[in-house]
């Protein structure tokens, strides 16, 4: 939609610039600082539409070209970045799991060294003990209500 009213903007513009040419048929001078020659008005106001049409159009396009260049300059840096951010994430989730893994090595070992010192006997009559959902959906006996 947006093109659109581009495009009907745009043949209005010329259709404006084609009447006015057309109004003004006269023969006139026209100097370039260096030449000077006569012509029909109608040539001129034409001929000076499109050389500025041109110079729109070159500008804008080298314009385009070097956003074009930047922004695929900055896809390319924040894919770098991204990368960088993933390697380093893992980095950082690799050292944390060592670390709880050296803990857990720790707490082992001193586990195990005092289960050796204290010669620790398992109770095999004791009850194992449930979740807490099956102590209170378990139905009691009677010497559990005391």
């Amino acid at each position: 939609m947006k093109n659109q009213w581009r495009v009907v903007i745009g043949l209005a513009l010329v259709l404006i610039v084609v009447v006015f040419a057309v109004l003004n048929s006269q023969t006139v001078p026209v100097s370039f600082g260096f030449a000077k020659i006569s012509g029909p008005l109608i040539l001129i106001i034409l001929g000076s539409a499109i050389v500025g049409a041109l110079i729109g159009l070159l500008t804008s396009t080298t314009t385009m070209w070097k956003q074009k260049k930047q922004v695929k300059e900055l896809k390319k840096d924040i894919e770098t970045y991204k990368n960088d951010a993933d390697k380093l994430a893992q980095e950082e989730v690799e050292k944390v799991k060592r670390t709880y893994e050296n803990q857990l090595a720790e707490l082992q070992a001193k586990y195990d060294a005092a289960a050796s010192q204290a010669q620790i006997s398992p109770n095999v009559d004791v009850e194992p003990v449930g979740s807490r959902v099956d102590h209170f959906t378990k139905p009691r006996t009677s010497d559990e209500d005391l």
